[in-house]
């Protein structure tokens, strides 16, 4: 985030807007929407940071008014300069902004903004845009594009292993010259060690193949804090109990897979829940 926008004034009391942006965001955690948007007010009026826009915006949303969350979502749209908001922020934005489109039946706003989720990556909207008969392939940005191309070189299965018959055993019987007399009786001889030979390298490849794997399950994986503060919550939900704060730079375990945008994560013994976005996976 663009902290030094957001610090630039102060009011009488000496407070900026970092200030009322933390005091909100801790109103939401208790989903007191009403307060946090009379903060996230005050913080507007030092500084008409796209964020604070975007986070009053989702507490009329919750609020169940439907025109000042638009209003502030499009605020948020317009004065964002493209590093001002996070992605996963503006897969949320234009989420919401369907979301109250659909539901105030303006069909037509509701496709467009779901389509522009999907660009930035929400998947879910595909699913969305399927309910009004939309197929859509998603405009994904380069930087999406290039994560998804790290991403297919991770996970792109190594190949198969050499058979048994490939072993060199087999190899030497196969490139062994012919002869009529001898070869008829050594014929099986051969065929019975080059057979024995392949199994036992396929026997030992296989145990090889289950000693990897069992390390591999037993490596830690770790993490790092790469916003300034990060809630750990109790559950994968944006406004779940928050067990601890971490902050920028703190080493997690990951210790399972992702949901719903969420990573379970391990930090001096306590166990919860973290925003993927917000933690980059050390090897």
């Amino acid at each position: 985030m663009n902290y030094e926008k957001l610090m630039s004034k102060k009011n009488s009391e000496g407070k900026d807007a970092v200030d009322f942006l933390n005091e909100a965001s801790e109103l939401i955690d208790k989903e007191k929407f009403k307060d946090a948007a009379g903060l996230l007010t005050e913080a507007i009026r030092l500084c008409g940071h796209p964020r604070l826009f975007f986070n009053r915006g989702y507490c009329y949303h919750q609020l169940k008014d439907s025109k000042n969350a638009i209003k502030d979502f499009t605020k948020s749209i317009a004065s964002d300069r493209g590093t001002d908001l996070l992605e996963h922020e503006k897969q949320r934005l234009y989420l919401y902004l369907g979301i109250i489109y659909e539901d105030n039946d303006e069909d037509d706003k509701a496709i467009e903004s779901y389509k522009k989720a999907a660009d930035r990556g929400y998947s879910g909207a595909i699913a969305r845009l399927e309910k009004f008969g939309v197929t859509y392939i998603p405009q994904l940005n380069e930087e999406t594009e290039i994560k998804k191309i790290n991403t297919a070189a991770v996970t792109k299965p190594k190949p198969a292993p050499a058979a048994a018959f490939e072993s060199a055993a087999a190899m030497a019987l196969i490139n062994k010259p012919r002869k009529k007399s001898k070869l008829r009786f050594l014929f099986p001889c051969l065929l019975g060690i080059a057979c024995g030979a392949g199994v036992f390298f396929l026997l030992q490849n296989i145990s090889q193949k289950v000693s990897v794997s069992r390390t591999v399950k037993q490596t830690v994986i770790t993490a790092v804090v790469i916003s300034d503060t990060l809630n750990l919550r109790a559950e994968p939900l944006t406004y779940s109990e928050t067990l601890k704060v971490l902050y920028k730079n703190y080493i997690v375990e990951i210790t399972g897979e992702e949901l719903s945008g969420f990573t379970p994560v391990s930090f001096d013994g306590v166990k919860g829940w973290v925003d993927s976005h917000q933690i980059e996976t050390q090897r």
